[in-house]
């Protein structure tokens, strides 16, 4: 029965679900990622279909949690693929301003590191701690 829950707040894009629960699933899915990660040793299949594979998993999974908490705000799931654009193109205008050379000092590796990982460390934090309207506790589609 849990093993149920668990997978329908990670893989099923419906319902809402409250900050606890959001912290809860990121949590088992970081460990999930992790152990699932280390349990491959690098193998990725023929063509590196399981290296696709597993970062499909984890990103579809990433992107469900993100969507019922969106749906708890009362915001649509469509702010998840602006947000994506708009830090992809941060990205990809920032790597032209970074000096590959100096990426060798510890401050250039912190600022890249904070450049392309800031964005999405702010917003699980912000979908963690940003109170919601309450739709988690009267919708109870899904998980």
């Amino acid at each position: 029965m849990l093993s149920v829950i668990i997978l329908r707040l990670l893989f099923s894009p419906s319902g809402a679900i409250d900050r606890v629960a959001f912290s809860a699933g990121v949590v088992l899915l970081a460990a999930a990622a992790v152990g699932i990660h280390h349990g491959l040793h690098g193998w990725s299949g023929p063509f590196g279909l399981g290296s696709l594979g597993f970062m499909m998993a984890i990103a579809w999974s990433a992107i469900c949690l993100s969507r019922k908490r969106l749906h708890d705000f009362g915001w649509s799931g469509l702010v998840i693929p602006i947000f994506l654009g708009l830090y992809l193109l941060a990205v990809t205008v920032a790597v032209f301003f970074l000096d590959p050379q100096a990426l060798t000092s510890w401050q250039q590796a912190i600022a890249a590191f904070g450049l392309f990982s800031g964005p999405m460390i702010g917003w699980l934090i912000a979908l963690a701690i940003i109170p919601g309207n309450g739709l988690a506790s009267t919708v109870r589609t899904s998980w």
